[in-house]
């Protein structure tokens, strides 16, 4: 039977329907008006759903953050589960920009139900990561090296190169948003490169539960079993949600076994080591240790400004961003590189609905949503006070022009506090210290650092300023 086409007050009624929807479950007002308001719905149908959004960094956000609730709200609406289709007004070459429906039934489609609606590339070659539910935009060449990640990116070349032969398993950890997953589909992505039939299947462990628990529900754990232990590479996500599971991990341990007697390569990453993940059982984190453990630090200010433009360049049209407002993000987004790209893109989202060019000033608005004020007893002046009494001059030297060795170090430690203990900017510092460059800031930062790993002495007497100055 034909499926007669919606009308199009029909599609706008049914539109807003669904925004009223999705505003309802959002915590944050602002949140529905940044990412939902700007939307245009171009087709609504029980089929298929076309959303025109203002630039290609909305289909990222969206997919990311808000995509479950979307498609929630359409099949609340529609009582169906369409296709959604995301147009950029400004897009990007090379990205996916629809996604498909989840199947009916887990039975129809395992892959499918095992990723985390993956995004469906328009050309045919998008079959490769959609079987193995890879994020086409998590590449080694997108990827962003420095000192925090060398080892690490280095390992997981390795192991695309050569897998099940090297380092295996390869265990990575680090704190969220440092780019561990990244790591994950980059290597099946390079493994698929080079063998296009390989096998290759990347898998949160919480979803590796919840299927463990269909298929034992529904009796068909021996599906289960075929589609984890005959693959050429599996990639395990956040392991330490298997912590505390003693049938997850059981089942874990013996695919584990199955993967590593056949040679295949298996890849996990945790928050954690594995000797400090709590409820992890023994004989797991002897198979992790047989293998190599790499972890993935804070990227330095350096990597996060590099990360930064390529950011920007993904997003196309020659889109480049004045050096004082890429230093000024790097230096305020230290914890990781998704608050880093989260800021840029609100940055650029702003620009774009509000027409306003992006300055210095706009990335100071926009950081104020990301970035805690300081605690009051954090000032500059309270730093400055407890460091002239701790060295015994004043503070007003401290801020001054003078060089002498008197009060060169304590100038250096004043600043490395601030930058350690408030959201200063290096330039807002540098300003704090009777204007000077942000260079200057860092050198002195980095001096302190290496004097405290180096001097006991030095390092017990900044431990006791810091101290001093939580305690005020």
């Amino acid at each position: 039977m034909a499926v007669l086409p919606v009308q199009p007050e029909e599609q706008t009624r049914l539109w807003e329907q669904v925004l009223l929807s999705v505003k309802s479950q959002l915590t944050s007002p602002q949140a529905f008006e940044t990412w939902f308001r700007p939307i245009v719905a171009r087709e609504v149908s029980p089929q298929l759903v076309d959303l025109e959004v203002p630039n290609a960094f909305f289909v990222d956000w969206i997919h990311e953050h808000h995509l479950s609730t979307l498609r929630g709200a359409f099949r609340e609406i529609l009582g169906t589960n369409p296709d959604i289709r995301f147009t950029p007004r400004e897009p990007v070459a090379h990205l996916p920009q629809t996604v498909p429906a989840p199947p009916s039934a887990p039975e129809q489609r395992p892959e499918a139900a095992a990723s985390q609606d993956p995004v469906r590339n328009a050309n045919p070659s998008g079959r490769l990561w959609l079987e193995s539910a890879l994020n086409p935009r998590l590449t080694f060449d997108s990827f962003i090296v420095g000192g925090s990640n060398r080892f690490t990116h280095a390992a997981c070349r390795a192991v695309s190169e050569r897998p099940g032969q090297v380092y295996n398993p390869l265990f990575i950890f680090g704190g969220s948003g440092l780019g561990k997953t990244h790591m994950l589909h980059a290597v099946g992505h390079a493994l698929k490169h080079s063998r296009p039939d390989a096998r290759v299947h990347y898998v949160p462990a919480e979803r590796f539960t919840n299927e463990m628990i269909f298929a034992i529900q529904h009796g068909q754990t021996l599906a289960f079993r075929n589609k984890y232990r005959n693959v050429d590479l599996l990639l395990i996500d956040d392991v330490q949600f298997l912590a505390g599971k003693e049938s997850t991990q059981e089942e874990f341990f013996y695919t584990f076994n199955a993967l590593r007697d056949a040679h295949k390569q298996i890849v996990v990453t945790a928050d954690k080591a594995p000797k400090d993940i709590q409820g992890l059982e023994e004989r797991l984190i002897s198979r992790f240790n047989q293998g190599l453990i790499a972890d993935i630090k804070q990227p330095d200010l350096e990597t996060r400004i590099a990360i930064l433009r390529n950011r920007c360049e993904q997003e196309g049209a020659g889109l480049r961003l004045q050096d004082d407002v890429l230093l000024l993000l790097a230096d305020r987004i230290r914890g990781n590189v998704r608050d880093l790209e989260g800021c840029l893109v609100r940055l650029l989202a702003v620009s774009s609905l509000t027409h306003q060019e992006i300055t210095l000033e706009l990335a100071e608005d926009v950081l104020a949503q990301y970035v805690n004020a300081e605690p009051d007893h954090l000032t500059p002046d309270r730093i400055l006070a407890a460091v002239g009494d701790k060295f015994g001059v004043k503070g007003e030297a401290i801020v001054g022009k003078r060089r002498t060795q008197i009060i060169a170090l304590p100038r250096q430690v004043a600043m490395y506090l601030m930058r350690q203990l408030t959201d200063l900017s290096l330039a807002e510092i540098g300003r704090v210290f009777g204007g000077r460059d942000h260079t200057t800031v860092l050198y002195a930062c980095e001096k302190i650092g290496e004097r405290i790993n180096s001097e006991d002495a030095f390092r017990e007497k900044i431990n006791g300023l810091i101290s001093t100055l939580a305690s005020g």
